[in-house]
């Protein structure tokens, strides 16, 4: 009886098959760069860092004087003249002035203008001040938010990339397997052909290679969708083929390392220091402001007594602007500024509960993955001597093809939880430097 393997099985029988040209090969500190310079979460943090620079530099422009030139050309017909008490006593009171004629208060004129003007705030009861450090406070907090984006995005790719060859592994077990269930039936047919196994031996060792399929396809599925998660992490095209080397055996690290305030709690307290000073420039609205504003320029009605004297006017004002009522607008940004401040410190307080809890659970998992790492060696040393004392069973006939067959699927089952208990520990070690705030690398 043929058995009929569909094209996934049948490609996991060959040999493996030289890179191709497209299949780019990284390893885990090229994945990590390369997430760092395009992964598209960590561009946009550093545009944010970019804008609150430029912020700065918009709050700050109100320390220093603002000058501008202005010029413009009129035609105007003025008429307010004749309607002033003066014009009319001139053209039609008891004493009217012979020989004036109401068009020589109408006649349209011509000005040039050309002005300077300078502005320049005095004093602010520290208004201005305290927005360019609350500006200062923000690129701080932009900061911290790309520490976290970046993170976070690193974390998630060295996860993405232990899922890889937690995946790689799993569909070469699957292939070891079905290379032994293979030379197991063929086994199991030539015996037949000499009358030394029966048909439900053949059946039995048809059963078995069957019986991998489903495992098989699922986990070249499972390999296919771990590198497309991978590839989009590292802002490459999703059917990107990667070769990725191997990460090799963990290192010995101690659970209770000394790691950084997490960036997240320090995001929040840039964000409470930000709302404490604004109280201050909120309450500065209801107080004085001074400002000096200087203006000097020519006004002429021929372009030729332009710049000459005296057609120079000039003027200095020091003005002060007192808001007495404001309708309880003030008050009501301060209480709003209040709630948000309580609210953000008891969400951080919060936060800090929650990655205290993280970090304790992080240390617990990665002992309870050391603790399993030693189990999965000794089960797969003690599964690879009892293969090898099936095989020499086998060869002196004390065993049958399908003893050694089930001592070869037990071997490979405890080589695939050897190779996940390897990763499990390179796992919690990098749970446990996220808990701190440390990079994977």
């Amino acid at each position: 009886m043929p058995i009929f393997l569909p094209p996934a099985v049948i490609d996991c029988q060959e040999a493996p098959r030289p890179l191709d040209a497209g299949k780019i090969k990284l390893d885990f500190m090229g994945a990590q760069a390369s997430a760092r310079a395009e992964n598209p979460l960590l561009k946009a943090a550093k545009a944010a860092i970019a804008e609150r620079r430029g912020q700065i530099r918009t709050v700050g422009a109100d320390v220093f004087p603002q000058f501008t030139i202005t010029g413009d050309f009129s035609r105007m017909k003025e008429v307010s003249m004749l309607n002033s008490s003066f014009g009319e006593s001139l053209l039609g009171g008891e004493n009217p002035m012979p020989g004036l004629d109401a068009s020589a208060f109408t006649t349209p004129r011509t000005y040039y203008t050309t002005n300077m003007g300078i502005v320049q705030p005095l004093f602010y009861f520290g208004k201005i001040s305290t927005a360019v450090d609350i500006a200062k406070m923000g690129e701080k907090e932009a900061n911290q938010a790309y520490r976290t984006s970046e993170l976070n995005v690193l974390h998630g790719v060295a996860k993405a990339y232990l899922a890889v060859l937690a995946a790689k592994a799993e569909t070469e077990v699957i292939q070891s397997r079905i290379l032994a269930a293979q030379q197991f039936l063929n086994d199991v047919t030539a015996k037949l052909e000499v009358q030394s196994a029966t048909v439900l031996d053949r059946l039995r060792a048809e059963s078995e290679l069957l019986a991998v399929m489903p495992d098989a396809l699922q986990a070249e599925a499972g390999l296919k969708r771990a590198v497309e998660v991978l590839c989009g992490m590292l802002g490459l095209d999703p059917r990107t083929d990667l070769d990725l080397a191997d990460m090799g055996l963990p290192p010995e690290v101690e659970g209770a390392s000394k790691g950084e305030e997490r960036s997240e709690i320090a995001q929040m307290k840039m964000q409470e220091n930000m709302l404490k000073a604004n109280n201050k420039i909120i309450r500065s609205d209801m107080l004085p402001k001074f400002d000096l504003n200087a203006q000097y320029g020519y006004q002429a009605s021929k372009t030729e007594n332009l710049f000459k004297a005296p057609y120079d006017p000039w003027r200095v004002t020091v003005s002060m602007r007192w808001p007495v009522f404001d309708g309880l607008r003030t008050s009501g940004r301060l209480a709003q500024n209040r709630a948000q401040l309580e609210q953000l410190q008891q969400t951080r307080i919060n936060q800090e509960r929650n990655f205290a809890v993280d970090m304790q659970s992080a240390e617990r998992e990665l002992v309870k993955a050391k603790a399993f790492l030693d189990a999965a060696r000794k089960a797969h040393d003690t599964g690879q001597e009892a293969l090898r004392v099936s095989r020499e069973s086998f060869d002196l006939g004390l065993i049958t093809s399908l003893d050694l067959l089930q001592a070869e699927r037990t071997a490979h089952q405890l080589q695939s939880q050897l190779r996940r208990a390897e990763l499990g520990v390179w796992g919690a070690i990098f749970d446990h430097r996220r808990s701190l705030s440390l990079l994977p690398n």
